[in-house]
């Protein structure tokens, strides 16, 4: 049985493949190794004019760190002018403190509402429950 935080990765490598599929000739690495807590990501491909590469940390806070935005910045990099820099992050959430070289990606499947990370089920499998009112003595 698996915890919450390995449920979370799976949603998060499922809106990767999902953004940047295999068909296109994309490669996503799980970075090992980083000093803060997180998930990163390494994400290549090769073209006819070289490599393209992209780091991409995935914050399910409500407001992304600082650390982990350093974190993302010091990863290594070959050349620094073709590797480019992503937040993977839930809908909803308070990027105004990202630095603008830092793109923004949004979750599909989850986002924050009234300052709870909640779980965006399809509508298709939702079920509303009808909750009879109480009845009112006289």
């Amino acid at each position: 049985m698996g915890s919450q935080k390995d449920v979370m990765e799976l949603f998060a490598e499922r809106d990767l493949r999902h953004m940047l599929p295999q068909y296109d000739g994309w490669t996503i690495e799980k970075v090992q190794g980083c000093k803060t807590p997180g998930l990163f990501y390494r994400v290549s491909r090769s073209k006819w004019v070289g490599t393209e590469v992209a780091f991409i940390a995935v914050s399910l806070d409500e407001v992304p760190t600082d650390e982990m935005i350093n974190a993302l910045d010091s990863l290594p990099d070959g050349r620094r002018s073709l590797t480019k820099k992503y937040l993977l992050t839930p809908q909803a959430t308070d990027t105004s403190g990202v630095p603008p070289h830092v793109r923004v990606l949004l979750m599909t499947a989850f986002a924050f509402v009234n300052r709870e990370l909640l779980w965006l089920t399809k509508k298709k499998n939702a079920k509303r429950f009808i909750v009879p009112e109480p009845a009112v003595a006289s």
